[in-house]
């Protein structure tokens, strides 16, 4: 019976000619390019189907208690806003987990304040609902246009503002966990001005679907 030599063995196990002890390394690097090889495949599919609108972002609530500057002179914004997310993941085969969330929000361009969101982890088919307040003062630098604007909304007791979440998120697919991602989300809202999600002039705060970018 023919006996088949070592060196047959290592040819038929890789390409490059080899002896005993380096077909293990052969073998070793084919396995983790395979893997790697899956987790690219698994990759672009997660994005595929999350280019197609499986996570959506809303704000279904928020509410303005204070939004005023300190006198016609200075630009010194005092504000206290509370805005609620939802967060749907409508994917029947996605987990998500959120490593890092935080939220900013802008008056006319100039960020606010922000605030970050304790990591977690969203399985599929579920919604995710996150509360945030931003309290606090910051300086703003508005034109004459931008004076004008915020007396308006002061006087209907509704402000236009923008949110902007960063984020940094990695999705199960089956049993493989694909590398970080960052998408961002954008909001355009307009707020009421007081504590029962009712302006002065009867503007009720309509639920706001968000943008999401990668």
């Amino acid at each position: 019976m023919a006996i088949e030599d070592d060196e047959d063995v290592c040819v038929s196990c890789c390409v490059c000619g080899c002896n005993c002890i380096t077909t293990c390394i052969c073998l070793f690097v084919a396995v983790i390019l395979n893997i790697i090889g899956l987790v690219c495949i698994a990759s672009l599919l997660v994005w595929m189907m999350l280019r197609s609108n499986a996570v959506k972002f809303q704000v279904h609530d928020a509410v303005i208690t204070r939004f005023d500057l300190e006198n016609a002179s200075n630009s010194n914004l005092h504000y206290n806003i509370s805005l609620n997310f939802a967060i749907r993941n409508s994917n029947s085969h996605i987990g998500i987990h959120y490593d890092e969330l935080e939220a900013m929000v802008y008056y006319s361009g100039q960020r606010l304040a922000s605030v970050s969101v304790p990591s977690f982890y969203q399985g599929h088919k579920s919604t995710k609902a996150l509360q945030t307040v931003f309290q606090g003062q910051h300086l703003v630098l508005l034109s004459e246009h931008g004076l004008a604007k915020f007396e308006d909304g002061k006087k209907l007791g509704v402000y236009e503002i923008d949110v902007k979440l960063r984020i940094k998120s990695r999705v199960l697919f089956l049993h493989l966990v694909t590398w970080p991602m960052k998408p961002t989300v954008r909001c355009r809202l307009k707020v009421p001005l007081d504590s029962s999600s009712k302006s002065s002039g009867g503007f009720d705060f309509q639920s706001t679907k968000c943008h999401l970018k990668f």
